[in-house]
């Protein structure tokens, strides 16, 4: 069938236009559109930035309802309404097996080289040129075909905008602070970076009871997000120095320190800032491609935690619904996270105006 869709045909080219997308394989889904985040990811796609390399069709948050089904499917029927989970994971090899589903095995040779999990694609240009699925999911177009195990079920009331944002940036960042740092409740938090990650991020420490909760930008737009959905605190580090007013915010350092960004210079200054016996948690991806100096003294001295967190150390099929629940208990603000909403044919627009600072999260919305 053909579909509309944004895709990159090389680094730094975005095309908004028709494409072909093959119907789906046994194990799949064929899910029609209804809202697409548009987070950093996308963006390093298009920049060349990440492992996954053009041709592809962008997006990885998506929300939407099922068309089609395949013969194998189990999970999820047409008419139903899903998140997609682009990690999905396969359930059966030794790290799932051990709980960490979010390092699936697979996912190297399938969904980090913009793949379904048989290897292959669905999506082509008119002209025959193969279109990779950007994680497994390319959510930037009007039709997608998945595995069944990147669909998620969500309940009637829950908008598709919120469960699209939902399967990353919320996820990523709430996951951060509860299931990787494991975060007490009533010590100090501080979050380095306020997108829509970071953003997640302040409203988990809010969550898990931390006191106080500083956020720390570059950007005014971006600390009034902060206050706005949790931080009790916040520090504008285009004109102090971040470490030393968190230290002073928090009398000695942060019990834990998130990093959203991901930058050689943000990872260091969020070890710096824990306090002694603190946890610094590196979230975000700026810096997947070079190399950063850490001091040895201020781990070990100091005997201070630097931990990982990819997609917040998930289990997509129990946390997904998990965040979901929280956000219909009121426990999650992720209406007033979504900022803006474009059209597919406004993605340019949406990307500028998340570098610029000027949403919390944007979120493309498709014709139904």
């Amino acid at each position: 069938m053909r579909i509309k869709a944004a895709y990159i045909l090389e680094v730094g080219t975005l095309t908004i236009g028709e494409v072909e997308l093959d119907s789906p394989k046994p194990t799949e889904v064929l899910v029609r559109m209804h809202a697409a985040g548009v987070g950093h990811s996308d963006l390093h796609a298009y920049k060349g930035e990440l492992r996954a390399t053009p041709p592809l069709v962008l997006g990885h948050e998506g929300a939407g309802v099922v068309e089609e089904v395949g013969d194998q499917v189990t999970r999820v029927k047409p008419g139903d309404r899903i998140m997609v989970n682009w990690l999905p994971g396969c359930e059966t090899c030794p790290t799932c097996l051990s709980g960490r589903f979010n390092l699936c095995e697979r996912l190297p040779e399938t969904t980090f080289q913009a793949l379904l999990l048989d290897g292959t694609s669905r999506l082509k240009t008119l002209d025959g040129i193969t279109l990779k699925h950007m994680l497994s999911a390319a959510t930037m177009s009007e039709y997608i075909v998945i595995d069944e195990a990147s669909a998620v079920a969500i309940p009637q009331d829950v908008p598709f905008e919120v469960a699209a944002i939902t399967g990353c940036a919320v996820a990523t960042g709430v996951g951060a602070v509860i299931n990787t740092a494991e975060a007490k409740p009533g010590l100090s938090a501080a979050v380095i970076g306020c997108g829509g990650v970071g953003l997640s991020a302040v409203q988990g420490c809010k969550l898990v009871g931390s006191n106080p909760i500083v956020a720390v930008d570059v950007l005014e737009s971006k600390l009034d997000f902060a206050r706005r959905l949790g931080a009790t605190d916040t520090i504008n580090s285009s004109q102090t120095d971040a470490v030393e007013a968190l230290r002073e915010l928090t009398d000695g350092g942060a019990e834990y320190v998130f990093d959203s960004v991901g930058s050689a210079s943000t990872i260091v200054q969020a070890l710096e800032a824990a306090r002694p016996g603190g946890t610094a948690t590196i979230v975000g991806l700026h810096a997947v491609k070079i190399e950063v100096a850490i001091s040895p003294a201020t781990l070990v001295l100091q005997n201070k935690r630097l931990l990982g967190s990819f997609m917040g150390s998930v289990r997509p099929r129990l946390d997904l619904p998990r965040f979901i629940g929280l956000y219909r208990a009121g426990k999650l603000q992720l209406d007033d996270l979504i900022t803006k909403r474009y059209s597919l044919e406004q993605l340019p627009q949406a990307f500028e105006d998340m570098e610029a600072g000027r949403v919390a999260r944007g979120v493309l919305v498709f014709n139904s």
